[in-house]
């Protein structure tokens, strides 16, 4: 009965530590990779307000993201060609237009941080498709902005092996562009992260891969567009 009775005890004290141990893992990797980081900025900035309420598109601040690897921040002139009229009789309105009018730029501080190492491109991801959200969560409800994702290699591999982005960039394609990529291969920046193989040479050589559909369409530069993004390890580590 004793032998029992410190058994049991034995084994709720081991739980209650692995409990423990898993609270704090999961705690210690959202602070590692920047979770829940929500930092004060020079100028409280509201995405919901401007996103949310006022249903202004992201690349209408952040139009940098269609056009190369860094989303960037707004400049001066972005924000007044709005606020030069609108809420100007707000303390933080006259904050920024006085910053303006100085000749300054605010100092925004960052929030969204990559792991070490690691590379990634604005303008491959906006122009397959895949939306701000996926990344960023859902700002447009974010009076604070800050990071709800921890942007970890497993999220990007899992989304890549998923999606079928690289089919709705090409279906973008007028006959033009294929003309161009065809004398050039540059212009193709999803050639980059779309492996050249075909779903039947996948699966022979023992690639388990998502099947989007069932044709394999032949590139103007005469390879064979994959029906998920790539994963090898060059496209975001090089």
């Amino acid at each position: 009965m004793k032998v029992t009775y410190f058994f049991k005890k034995r084994i709720l004290l081991i739980l209650i530590v692995v409990i423990f141990l898993i609270i704090g893992y999961n705690f210690a990797a959202n602070v590692y990779n920047n979770v829940g980081y929500t930092p004060d900025q020079p100028i409280p900035f509201s995405h919901k307000i401007h996103a949310g309420d006022n249903k202004i598109d992201c690349l209408y601040c952040h139009h940098a993201a269609e056009k190369g690897p860094h989303a960037g921040i707004p400049t001066m002139e972005n924000c007044m060609g709005c606020h030069s009229v609108v809420a100007i009789d707000k303390e933080n309105i006259q904050k920024l237009t006085r910053i303006y009018n100085e000749g300054k730029s605010i100092e925004w501080v960052r929030v969204h941080w990559l792991p070490d190492h690691s590379y990634f491109n604005h303008k491959w991801h906006v122009n397959a498709g895949v939306e701000c959200e996926t990344c960023h969560g859902d700002v447009a409800e974010m009076a604070v902005i800050g990071q709800v994702n921890r942007l970890e290699m497993g999220d990007c591999i899992q989304c890549h092996r998923n999606s079928d982005y690289s089919q709705q960039y090409a279906a973008r394609l007028t006959p033009g562009d294929r003309e161009s990529i065809a004398n050039n291969v540059r212009w193709y920046p999803y050639l980059k992260y779309i492996d050249s193989l075909t779903l039947k040479s996948a699966k022979s050589e023992g690639i388990e891969v998502v099947k989007k559909d069932t044709l394999d369409v032949e590139l103007p530069t005469g390879v064979f567009r994959h029906h998920n993004a790539s994963v090898q390890c060059n496209i975001c580590h090089n």
